[in-house]
């Protein structure tokens, strides 16, 4: 792969990364353990299973960085 494909990669992946999970931790950083149990919104989700989403998603696209930078 060259420079570029791998720049373009890189900014690719950190834009899918988004910042979901940094406004997700923002909105609920206040909260207690109950409310983080209860469902949020009409999502059918918890706010506790909205952030492991969150974490996941980051965990994964963080690994996908990774893999990009041993190609260099």
């Amino acid at each position: 792969m060259t420079q570029v494909d791998i720049a373009t990669i890189t900014h690719a992946l950190v834009r899918f990364r988004g910042d979901d999970l940094e406004r997700a931790r923002a909105a609920f950083r206040y909260l207690s353990e109950e409310a983080l149990d209860a469902p949020h919104g009409q999502s059918g989700f918890t706010r506790r299973q909205i952030l492991q989403q969150y974490e996941d998603h980051v965990a994964r696209v963080e690994s996908a960085l990774q893999a990009i930078k041993g190609l260099r």
